[in-house]
């Protein structure tokens, strides 16, 4: 059957009033198509798209259904008619929002931007999808779409993107994972996490950072050296007079990790804690959730990168346990010594790097 035969018929369908002829019709037609891609010129499949979609959306919901389901193997559907389709209900959308290779970013972005977060998640399925598309998903879409276009490896992901990626996952424990357990993660923006996931994700991410070959490892800090610093926490009240308190030690050569402790007990926890971040070169901010969530495995961490002793970190993290820590020195000397001096330090860098980007942007 020629091209202008088989648009005769698509007419045909459209002047039909019988619902179950149309669908006969449709059907006759669509199979044609598939029968004669290979001798289509690009004109007739464009022209072929325009009228198909035209009179498909004269038909009902469960007929567009059937023929979206017809295209999503092949994904070989014309890019009007895959337009129209993916526009439509998540049910007739999802199978050419899944394969159609016709459509463009732009159409795809449009949907993203357009359509609701059960749209935004077919798109995440595609077997590829652009840094351009991801970029738009993370924008418009909700935690849910981001871990799910995590999860496809097919997806490419700019570093911008994933820098956006990275500072929802702070407030998002439910983003942690799909982060962590992605392949192609920048090594810096994985390890500005390190601090805030769980134990298990920390040993993948130093697993990942022991993978790296020092060319890979230099490359890295020298993207997280451009990384800008987008959080800023509220400061305690006393904070000002602590960090006087603290300079004053740093004159005369007295701040130095066994006045940790001394801080604590006289109940000078503010300057304790500007003083931990000036010893282990960490900003604030990271030191205070560690002791405010009374996070000994990230502790060890930081006191095993900075060279403390077994004993000081001991110390420091029953008096910041509190009565729960009682009793518990063996367990947390037994975990600090757990802990590879090498992988902390490695882990531990990308974090200093923030430090020094924050001090840099307070300068100016």
């Amino acid at each position: 059957m020629n091209t202008g035969e088989r648009y005769a018929k698509l007419l045909d369908i459209a002047r039909q009033t019988d619902s179950g002829r149309r669908r006969e019709l449709l059907h006759e037609v669509t199979d044609l198509f598939f029968e004669s891609t290979e001798d289509q010129s690009p004109v007739e499949t464009r022209l072929f798209g325009e009228l198909m979609a035209k009179v498909a959306f004269e038909l009902d919901q469960e007929v567009r259904k059937e023929l979206s389901n017809r295209f999503e193997p092949s994904g070989s559907a014309p890019r009007e008619l895959a337009k129209a389709l993916a526009n439509d209900v998540i049910e007739i959308a999802a199978p050419v929002l899944r394969t159609a290779r016709n459509l463009t970013d732009d159409d795809l972005i449009a949907v993203v931007r357009h359509r609701g977060h059960e749209h935004q998640m077919v798109v995440t399925q595609r077997p590829v999808v652009s840094e351009a598309v991801s970029d738009a998903l993370v924008t418009h879409g909700n935690d849910t779409v981001v871990a799910s276009l995590l999860s496809n490896e097919g997806a490419r992901i700019s570093d911008t993107t994933f820098e956006v990626v990275a500072q929802r996952a702070e407030a998002n424990p439910d983003l942690h994972a799909p982060v962590v357990n992605r392949q192609a993660v920048p090594a810096h923006v994985l390890n500005s996490l390190f601090l805030t996931v769980s134990k298990p994700m920390r040993e993948e991410i130093l697993r990942r950072n022991a993978a790296l070959s020092e060319a890979e490892l230099a490359l890295a800090m020298e993207r997280a050296q451009t990384r800008i610093a987008m959080r800023a926490g509220a400061l305690p009240a006393d904070y000002e007079a602590a960090s006087r308190q603290v300079a004053a030690f740093r004159s005369k050569n007295a701040l130095t990790p066994p006045l940790l402790p001394s801080l604590w007990r006289n109940g000078e926890r503010t300057a304790f804690r500007i003083a931990l971040a000036e010893l282990t070169g960490l900003d604030f901010a990271v030191v205070d959730r560690l002791v405010e969530q009374q996070d000994t495995d990230g502790l060890a961490m930081v006191c095993r990168a900075a060279g403390f002793d077994r004993a000081l970190f001991v110390t420091i993290a029953v008096l910041i346990l509190g009565a729960s820590g009682m009793g518990a020195a063996e367990t947390l000397g037994r975990m600090y010594n757990d802990v590879p001096p090498d992988a902390a330090q490695r882990a531990i860098r990308f974090l200093k790097v923030r430090t020094l980007q924050q001090g840099a942007a307070a300068a100016a």
